[in-house]
Order: structure tokens, then C-alpha cells, then sequence
């Protein structure tokens, strides 16, 4: 009789094994390589002298520049108070490419409108030392946030908003806030910072796989304790609306989500946007009315133009929606 197939030999078997052991190391390796690669080239960081944005007139105002640590790195950062000590307070992430002087004319019209505001600039951005890294500027944002909380003492409202770029390093951080902001505005977002890295230009759709997604707003908006304001431009050129969609579909307390109409991806900075981008964000910071926010905590659905389905986040997760969309428009960037 013909003898039957031989069993594998146990060494066989310890050479298949440290061969698929030693591919998922090297593939590991790969991995982190290419990331730490692609993060070296994610940021433009610019200085305070590279810009040249027009000094609003502050003259009745008063900033308040100041220093602080994240790590070893000291970090530059704007606050500018309201005349009323218990005025309400924002803190705000801002984006790539952007640095304190770009968000004076804000906090200038903040000011105007009664609120205070907290600015700062990540490790390696404006006169901030350092250079920026994802785990960097997530040590940036909980430290800015510490900074913050004692900088408003009095204030009876706290709100974080997080600007592009900034979306992704505030909500990563968000949870571990203590305490917890009254709310969190979502300006010109994304929902994945791999699916927009992608979709910009920065890294090929083949290499997407290998990377890991460092800041997947939806998924994290679904684990959002405090109601969430999404505002985003349909005409937004760089991060397009559909990112916008995604989050406010997975926020699990969705305050609204507004679309507003021809503006462009930095309008919230732009002065020439400025009047029009932020009154739904002025309306959601001033925001008293404690029985809206316990409707907006209790899960009330939410009504978007059409309804979309399948409110599910990136992870896969239902979330429950709470709010409404809204629209507004403004005049088209030159």
C-alpha cells in the first residue's frame, strides 16, 4: 500500500511560524516608519513673522499674551477677556498653517460680542517651541485646556471649538477634560484624518491602508458627553462636506449641524467671512438655557434636511442625534 501523506514535522511547523512572526514584525515596523515619515511632513508650521495678517483695531481691548509648558516645550498663547468676568469663554484649536496673529481679528469680535477667548499655538507653531508631533499636540491641548479653566475662573460657560486641523487634536483629547466643557463646536472638519490625507493629496489611496488613523472625529463624536455644533461650508474646497455629514451623524449629542453656503475652507479666520461664518457659533457659546441642553442630553432626535440613515459611525457604531441643520450663506471668497 501506498504510504499516506506524512505529517508535519515540528520543526516545519516552528519555521512557519517564525517566518509569519517575523513578516508581522517587519510589517509593523514598515507601518510605523511610513507614519512617523508621513507625520514629519504633515504640519505647516508657520512663525509669527511669516504672516501677514492686518492687526485689527484692539485699541479698547486687551490681550493678554502668556507662556506655558507642555512637556519641555513652552507654548505661546492669546487671551483675550470679555468686560464681564462671568462672560462665557471659548477656547479654540486652531488649524494647520495658522498661528495666533490669524485669529486676532476673532477675539477681537468675540470680545465685541461679550465672550473671552483662549488661543494657542502647538509645539513648533508661531513663537511655540518645538516640534509637532499627533502625541505632541494632543499634550498641547490638555495642557492649553488646564491653562484655560484658570484663566476664566469666574466664566459660567465653557465651550472648546476645534478648527480643521484643530478638529482632530480636540476631539482625540475631549473625554479627558476635566471638567467637562458646557459644549464643542466642530468648524471646517473632518470626519478621518486618514480618509482626508487622502482625499488632499497628501498620502496615495494605496498607501491609506498602511497608515493608522490618528483622528477619526466620527467615531469619537459618538463618545461625546456634551452637546456638539458641526458648521461647515458646502463650498469648503479642502475638506469637503460629506466629512462634515459623517460627524454630525455620529455625535451622540448633536446640538446642530450647519451648512453654510460659499465660503471657503479658512472662512472662521477671514475677515471678509468673519460677520457671516460665526453667528451660529456666538448663538451656541451664549447659550443659558439649561433645559435645551438637558433635551439636547436626553437624546432627542434629530431633523436634517432628507433625514439621512444610517447613523452609524466610522467604528460602526449607532449613535443617537440630537439638533438640527441649518444654512446660511455669504459672500464668496476672491
Amino acid at each position: 500500500m501506498p504510504e499516506g501523506p506524512r505529517p508535519a514535522q515540528p520543526a516545519s511547523r516552528h519555521r512557519w511560524l517564525a517566518t509569519a512572526a517575523a513578516l508581522a514584525v517587519a510589517a509593523g515596523v514598515a507601518r510605523h516608519l511610513l507614519f512617523r515619515a508621513v507625520e514629519r511632513k504633515a504640519f505647516v508650521t508657520p512663525t509669527d513673522e511669516t504672516k501677514d495678517t492686518a492687526a485689527p483695531d484692539i485699541s479698547a481691548l486687551t490681550v493678554r499674551h502668556a507662556t506655558f509648558a507642555s512637556g519641555k516645550r513652552i507654548l505661546h498663547a492669546a487671551f483675550m477677556p470679555a468686560a464681564d468676568p462671568e462672560a462665557p469663554a471659548l477656547m479654540v484649536c486652531h488649524g494647520d498653517n495658522e498661528s495666533l496673529p490669524d485669529w486676532a481679528p476673532v477675539q477681537a469680535m468675540l470680545a465685541g460680542a461679550g465672550i473671552a477667548s483662549y488661543v494657542f499655538d502647538y509645539s513648533g507653531y508661531g513663537r511655540s517651541s518645538g516640534r509637532p508631533s499627533v502625541r505632541r499636540l494632543r499634550e498641547d491641548a490638555l495642557a492649553a485646556y488646564r491653562q484655560f479653566l484658570a484663566t476664566t475662573p469666574q466664566a459660567k460657560r465653557r465651550v472648546v471649538l476645534g478648527h480643521s486641523l484643530g478638529s482632530g487634536i480636540l476631539l482625540e483629547v475631549a473625554q479627558r477634560f476635566d471638567p467637562q466643557p458646557d459644549g464643542y463646536v466642530i468648524a471646517a472638519g473632518f470626519s478621518s484624518a486618514r480618509l482626508a490625507a487622502v482625499q488632499t493629496g497628501r498620502i496615495p489611496a494605496w498607501a491609506a491602508w498602511l497608515l493608522p488613523d490618528p483622528w477619526n472625529n466620527a467615531a469619537r463624536a459618538s463618545r461625546l458627553e456634551r452637546p456638539l455644533l458641526v458648521v461647515h461650508s458646502r463650498d469648503d474646497a479642502v475638506i469637503v462636506p460629506p466629512h462634515a455629514e459623517r460627524v454630525a451623524r455620529a455625535a451622540r449629542h448633536l446640538h446642530a449641524l450647519v451648512m453654510l453656503e460659499a465660503m471657503p475652507h479658512d472662512a472662521a479666520i477671514l475677515p471678509e467671512h468673519i460677520d457671516a461664518f460665526w453667528p451660529p457659533i456666538l448663538r451656541f457659546v451664549r447659550a443659558q438655557d439649561g433645559d435645551a441642553v438637558q433635551a439636547l442630553l436626553a437624546g432627542n432626535d434629530a431633523k436634517y434636511e432628507g433625514d439621512p440613515p444610517g447613523n452609524t459611525d466610522q467604528a460602526g457604531t449607532p449613535g443617537s442625534r440630537t439638533g438640527t441643520l441649518a444654512t446660511a450663506s455669504g459672500k464668496r471668497g476672491q
